[in-house]
């Protein structure tokens, strides 16, 4: 189980993480280590904007975790929800593990299935999110296929038995009658394989059933049940992640269509809850659809995309809701939202953030575009279909970059502060098991004195001269709470730096708390002067400054 999110207290100005104001100087303990870092400046008055308290979701998140920073959000994701069956309580699990159908209780915890057998991963989900506060966001399957059942023993059914597709390159070593559907290192496609032998059919009106099913034993959305249903998961990979159970590859017209009956069966069974959509991978299935992939590329002359008047996939699908809303009155897709992903070619650096926002930066991965993904979501939403949230339920930006702890929670810090700046609506982290929820970056955020006191709500502009070496943010707590500051060193090395403080009268001592690789520390009180103050910040670290209003 993960540790909550832990401060500790230190008397007093800490030696070597001095923070002071301009009176007193900064006098870090090792001048010899330290540089001159850039310019930062916070102007209260300046670049106004909200921020979403939805940003600092996760996937699911343990109850711990989720007390210590009040999540936000929980989503139910990934490549298993998309067969997940309510009705069985199991998954099929696809290409990640054999195409096997697995019950929820298969975990240790469990004894795998020696007990729990009538348990539901999913309703346990719900249950601790309504105990922490959190809201449920579910992934419903949209590939048109859920398990069909599930076994209590080691006798998974599976797509792929030995018995009729061997030789296959690749067996469950735990259960070597089930294979991976693979020969020479390509699918096997004779014979066909019959999604009936580990399926079964599951379509929108099943969808609205579960929906319906929630309701009923949880309340509507806005009575405190699930709150927000996303249409699948990842549809330009179905055919290769679950290509049991939907081998052909998507393209524009199904993606639509799948996605406008789902929605409408959601808004029928709760019409207080919130859809997203399409949840796409990643590049270029934001521009093309998997049949163009599949045909050769992408490209505007791409056939599937030609057949669609060359636009885009991202902005035709956000033009068919805005249609439908037209046409009925209804607004069946509440957020357009994607999954991003480092691709590579990334050092151990905190430059991958860059791809998020960076009109200058282009991405060193074999993507070689300059991606600046939020402002360019941003923009598909407003030429499409203005008044819908952006979200992003899939992210981990240090994920192939690093496994350095410390660095995993400088690079997410800086994600959050960047999430907050450019609008982004909804985010929910996806831990991997090299690269795990970054707490303290999290804690920073959400809880950075163990009373629940987070960063502020009311974005204001904070500017670096050189923010690939230090980043900062800064957002008001309400209307006249105190002004929240979090200054990023992403450099190896101490750095030491002036934060001009423009249109906010305020006290002249402050409260900092930092991250520097163990747990969040309070480092006591800060001089602050009439137009700022002097910091010195550890490298690689992340320092949120409290300043209470005067």
């Amino acid at each position: 189980m993960r540790k909550s999110v832990c401060v500790a207290a230190v008397a007093g100005l800490v030696s070597g993480v001095l923070l002071a104001g301009p009176a007193h100087g900064a006098v870090p303990a090792d001048p010899a280590r330290v540089s001159g870092g850039p310019v930062l400046t916070v102007d209260v008055k300046a670049g106004r904007h909200s921020i979403s308290p939805d940003i600092y979701g996760v996937n699911f998140a343990d109850e711990a975790f989720a007390t210590s920073v009040g999540l936000p959000v929980d989503r139910w994701g990934g490549d298993a929800t998309e067969t997940y069956n309510w009705k069985v309580r199991g998954a099929n699990q696809g290409a990640n593990w054999y195409f096997e159908n697995f019950p929820d209780c298969w975990t240790v915890d469990f004894g795998y299935c020696e007990t729990g057998r009538d348990y539901s991963a999913f309703d346990d989900l719900v249950e601790t999110d309504a105990r922490t506060g959190a809201t449920t966001l579910a992934t419903l399957p949209a590939a048109g296929w859920v398990a069909k059942s599930v076994a209590y023993d080691q006798d998974q059914l599976c797509s792929y038995p030995a018995a009729v597709f061997d030789p296959q390159d690749d067996h469950d070593p735990y259960h070597p009658v089930c294979g991976n559907g693979e020969r020479n290192g390509h699918w096997i496609t004779s014979p066909a394989v019959d999604p009936t032998r580990a399926g079964t059919p599951a379509g929108a009106a099943w969808d609205g059933d579960w929906v319906a099913d929630l309701v009923s034993r949880y309340g509507s959305a806005a009575a405190g049940g699930v709150g927000l249903y996303e249409i699948g998961n990842e549809p330009g990979l179905w055919n290769s992640t679950h290509r049991d159970f939907h081998p052909d590859p998507v393209d524009y017209d199904e993606l639509w269509s799948t996605s406008r009956a789902i929605a409408s069966a959601v808004k029928a069974a709760d019409p207080t809850a919130g859809v997203l959509g399409p949840s796409e991978w990643g590049w270029p299935n934001y521009f093309c659809s998997a049949a163009d992939l599949a045909a050769g590329g992408c490209s505007p002359s791409s056939p599937d995309r030609a057949a669609h008047g060359g636009t885009d996939i991202s902005s035709w699908y956000l033009q068919q809701f805005a249609r439908r809303e037209q046409q009925t009155g209804v607004r069946l897709l509440d957020y357009f939202d994607l999954h991003y992903y480092p691709q590579g070619g990334y050092s151990p650096t905190t430059d991958v953030t860059r791809s998020l926002w960076d009109p200058t930066y282009r991405d060193p991965s074999w993507i070689g575009e300059r991606i600046r993904l939020l402002p360019r979501m941003q923009a598909w939403v407003d030429g499409s279909y203005p008044g819908t949230k952006t979200s992003l339920t899939e992210y981990n930006m240090s994920l192939g970059v690093t496994d350095d702890v410390r660095l995993q929670n400088v690079i997410q810090a800086d994600t959050l502060g960047i999430f907050g700046r450019e609008g982004l609506d909804l985010a929910t982290f996806w831990p991997e098991e090299r690269s795990g929820i970054p707490e303290a970056a999290f804690g920073i955020f959400r809880n950075y004195d163990g009373l629940h006191h987070g960063f502020g709500n009311r974005g204001v502009r904070a500017t670096s001269a050189d923010a690939g070496r230090v980043s900062v943010f800064a957002a008001r707590r309400g209307g006249a709470g105190p002004l929240t500051v979090v200054v990023v060193n992403k450099s190896t090395t101490a750095l030491t730096s002036r934060l001009s403080l423009e249109h906010f009268p305020h006290a002249r001592a402050a409260q900092a708390y930092q991250y520097a690789g163990a747990g969040i520390v309070a480092l006591g009180k800060v001089a602050v002067g009439r137009s700022g103050f002097t910091g010195t910040y550890p490298g690689q670290s992340v320092t949120l400054v409290e300043i209470r209003p005067r």
